[in-house]
């Protein structure tokens, strides 16, 4: 085996620093430089997207500096033990544990975010701090556990084993203090803040999934609604549907259409499956917390999903220029080109964004005009199935929920230079309108996202991206009330046509393939998705569109073959077997898809092979 190495240079020389990798990044730690002065900063060394190495700073500021410690990752977290400063003195005190969270970009100890490197006091004296008072010890993780072993203090030769565990928030009355001889050899994680305390700012559990009647019956008067709507968008593709289409499908189930034994997708069902590797989600699906005041605000749900995020990407480069200056006076912008900066410059903050207090749109109807074509010429140069490679940050449905995207982007990084765009690209699965109180400022910006990063944000259509249905559920009304009732028609129109160019489905790596609604009864080759011309409208007759755009999977996975579906007549839901079936037909591994309101925002169908995504909280005052 040929061995090749590369030389990457950092603007200094140390030694004694610390490495760790996590996620295709390497991330050296402190150390000392060449007249022997500490070290605090931590570099990333990152792959852009077209092939290229560089070194990153990572944001925040360190407890201490140090060298002849130990780092590793846990998740995105760096966790650093130990280490000493000039002359050899052990760090000691808060500052002998600390974390660097590679999510939200701060250095952590046992009291919150640094910002200095004055160690805080504590009246009560933490053995696990004498514990960790060491140097030139042996650290790994091993999921959530982190393993010490040995190492100095002072001329004492360390022979002890130490282990913790990267666990939720503890409160100060839950933890029970131990003495040092009961922490030698043993867990330490309950006196050991920083593997816990960082993980919230409060004890308090994020908010579950609401279960109240009042709720309940909102989301029941909401999906009435909605099939009402759907039967008339139903009524009208079907009289324009084929004869042949109406004969089967006019009892709203229909057939499944096999594909033919003899075509070359049948040909190939049994050939042992593509030897390619298997495109593995990240280690957490994100979802937000609901709508939280304080230090609560960005709150949000993690929750274990094989592999999901990429949080330890989200790293400043250290020459980072900030293009779009939240300061910089910005008048009209008459250009394309320039009119999507602005609205970028003024949305994408993820930290500070409040609401107008008036509602008054900052937009009128010109630019409107002029974001969607340009938005428009991109859209129409893709595909109907876009073919995208991994990593991708996959968003379920949204609503006009701005200030849910808001919270997603602060958390686990956004769509910038000074965040992780150069890294990974960005799916959102449709429905950007309709029921929330901010569609206008959620489809402006993900449409100024695009036109600046269009091989990199990708938006697909979702069942309220046509005009029947969010001229009823909020989106041509929220227009009119905040742009005026000429312009606000003008714009709402202009939104629509532009709608008719999304893609409708994307894969990714070829394994994954991911959509708004789902396969129903009509879908068995992702070629029939391919084939569907765009422009396209609700009301063309599209059997494949409907059930792309509207189907949903059975109630459980006990709930094979095609069911009708409570949205209304002509639709289906689909079960755990088909899902099955076409992951096998198309040699594919799983199936993305939103348009339900799940408990935790995901859920799992067909024994894992569909996840379910859903990225607005507290949808018609239920899933909170």
């Amino acid at each position: 085996m040929q061995l090749s190495y590369f030389q990457f240079v950092l603007n200094r020389y140390r030694y004694g620093t610390a490495s760790a990798r996590s996620d295709g990044m390497l991330l050296l730690c402190g150390g000392r430089d060449a007249s022997g002065t500490p070290l605090s900063d931590a570099y990333g060394l990152l792959m852009h997207t077209n092939g290229q190495w560089e070194w990153t700073l990572a944001p925040g500021i360190s407890p201490s500096p140090r060298y002849q410690h130990a780092a590793v990752f846990v998740g995105a977290r760096l966790h650093v033990t130990g280490g000493v400063l000039r002359g050899g003195r052990a760090i000691e005190g808060e500052g002998a544990i600390a974390v660097l969270d590679t999510a939200a970009g701060v250095w952590l100890d046992r009291n919150g975010i640094v910002t200095s490197r004055t160690l805080k006091s504590s009246n009560e004296h933490d053995a696990s701090s004498d514990l960790l008072r060491r140097c030139r010890h042996a650290a790994a993780s091993v999921g959530s556990q982190i393993y010490i072993y040995g190492g100095l203090r002072g001329d004492i030769l360390l022979d002890d084993f130490l282990i913790a565990e990267n666990a939720p928030f503890q409160s100060e009355t839950d933890r029970v203090p131990r003495s040092e001889n009961q922490n030698r050899n043993h867990n330490f994680n309950s006196d050991s803040p920083p593997f816990e305390q960082y993980t919230n700012n409060s004890h308090e559990t994020a908010p579950g999934f609401s279960t109240d009647k009042k709720s309940i019956d909102m989301l029941t008067e909401a999906s009435a609604a909605e099939a009402e709507a759907v039967s008339a968008v139903w009524r009208a593709a079907k009289e324009a549907s084929h004869a042949s289409s109406e004969d089967s499908l006019s009892d709203g189930i229909g057939s499944e259409s096999p594909l033919s034994e003899t075509s070359p997708m049948a040909d190939d069902l049994d050939d042992g499956g593509s030897m390619e590797p298997d495109v593995k989600l990240h280690s957490r699906a994100v979802v937000v917390a609901k709508e939280a005041v304080g230090d609560l605000g960005c709150l949000v749900r993690q929750l274990s999903l094989d592999q999901f995020e990429n949080e330890s990407r989200r790293m400043h480069p250290a020459n980072n220029d900030q293009s779009y200056s939240s300061k910089k006076a910005l008048n009209r912008q008459r250009s394309p080109q320039g009119l999507h900066k602005k609205v970028i410059s003024l949305l994408l903050r993820p930290r500070n964004w409040n609401a107008p207090a008036d509602r008054t749109f900052f937009l009128d109807s010109y630019e409107v005009g002029e974001l969607c074509y340009a938005a428009e010429q991109i859209f129409m140069q893709e595909p109907t199935v876009l073919q995208l490679k991994a990593p991708v940050k996959v968003f379920g449905d949204l609503h006009g929920q701005f200030g849910d995207l808001m919270r997603l982007f602060d958390e686990y990084g956004y769509p910038s230079t000074a965040g992780d765009i150069t890294y990974i690209d960005y799916l959102f699965l449709g429905d950007y309108v309709d029921r929330g109180q901010h569609s206008l400022e959620t489809i402006t910006l993900l449409l100024a996202l695009k036109i600046e990063y269009p091989e990199h944000v990708h938006l697909i259509r979702g069942n309220h991206e046509a005009a029947d249905i969010n001229a009823l559920f909020g989106f041509r009304l929220e227009c009119i009330e905040r742009m005026g009732e000429s312009d606000g028609i003008w714009a709402w129109t202009r939104f629509n046509q532009l709608f008719n160019y999304l893609p409708l489905a994307a894969m990714i790596e070829k394994k994954i393939i991911c959509m708004h609604g789902g396969i129903g009864r009509s879908i068995n080759s992702v070629e029939q998705i391919e084939k569907i011309e765009r422009p396209i409208t609700m009301d063309v007759g599209s059997i494949v569109l409907m059930d792309l755009l509207w189907s949903d999977p059975t109630e459980n996975d006990s709930v094979e073959g095609l069911r009708p579906n409570a949205r209304g007549p002509g639709l289906v839901t689909f079960g755990p077997d088909r899902v099955a079936e076409f992951c096998k037909r198309n040699k594919l591994q799983l199936i993305i898809r939103a348009h339900e309101c799940v408990m935790d925002g995901f859920e799992r169908f067909a024994h894992g092979q569909l996840i379910t995504l859903f990225s607005a909280t507290n949808y018609c005052g239920h899933c909170k």
